[in-house]
């Protein structure tokens, strides 16, 4: 009995892992990062931008948690202060230019129209995770 309890409770951790976003900054200033994933719900399905994590130089910091298995996509950006170095070259999604923020299709222009609402360019990164394969990934933003 003590057998199918352990099996259920670790059956029950990998089905509902996330993998996780590690953003070290090996630059010289402070970066701030945005990520965009793809979420499916039952009350929504698309694509969601949130940032800002402030990562200053020599930091790691976990910038999500929220890819599972059968994720194999999301988008990243990076920059410093006053966009004097940005990091992102695929795809245009929406962020919130000032505040900390969460959009819901950000890949659609209408989300545009918001206050602080502009467009960043977002690097597209492909991860693998397995179902036993509890996936971490580092991104590494220098100089």
């Amino acid at each position: 009995m003590k057998n199918i309890i352990i099996t259920i409770f670790f059956l029950f951790f990998v089905f509902n892992a996330n993998t996780q976003i590690h953003i070290t900054n090996s630059s010289s200033e402070p970066i701030f990062v945005a990520i965009a994933y793809y979420k499916n719900t039952n009350s929504f399905s698309g694509w969601v931008s949130e940032g800002w994590w402030k990562i200053i130089p020599g930091e790691t910091k976990v910038c999500g948690s929220f890819l599972k298995d059968g994720d194999n996509t999301y988008y990243i950006h990076a920059h410093t202060a006053g966009l004097k170095q940005k990091w992102g070259n695929d795809a245009y999604l929406a962020v919130n230019s000032v505040d900390a923020f969460k959009i819901e299709n950000c890949d659609k222009p209408y989300v545009l129209k918001g206050q602080g609402v502009v467009a960043y360019q977002f690097t597209k990164k492909y991860v693998h995770i397995g179902l036993l394969d509890l996936y971490k990934d580092y991104v590494n933003y220098t100089d």
